[in-house]
């Protein structure tokens, strides 16, 4: 078996961190497991990179997104490509997102 590379972008660092942030104000605890089941899961989907839902988002610059609920978070997803061995994060959004908006660069 090949071995995957795991690029994380900047923005999904940033997604996350946020997220940590606001859960960190009402409960320690959990912020800190959301961040390991980030790394969990993202360890999962290198295992298994084409199991996330493939999306079908307008324009170019959204090809081949794939996305992945956040295990014991499932309001939660990681937004992915993947393509050759590079497991690539783009994104880490809340569900209630809108989508595709939410995944371009702030």
């Amino acid at each position: 078996m090949n071995r995957v590379e795991i690029f994380v972008r900047h923005d999904a660092e940033l997604d996350a961190f946020g997220y940590f942030q606001y859960l960190n104000e009402y409960n320690p605890p959990t912020a800190r497991r959301f961040l390991d089941a980030i790394d969990q899961t993202v360890t999962n989907l290198a295992l298994q990179p084409l199991k996330g839902r493939l999306r079908k988002f307008r324009g170019d610059d959204l090809k081949n997104i794939r996305s992945w609920r956040v295990d014991d978070f499932e309001n939660y997803l990681i937004f992915y490509r993947f393509a050759e061995s590079r497991l690539e994060i783009l994104r880490v959004k809340h569900g209630a997102m809108k989508f595709p908006q939410a995944l371009r660069p702030d």
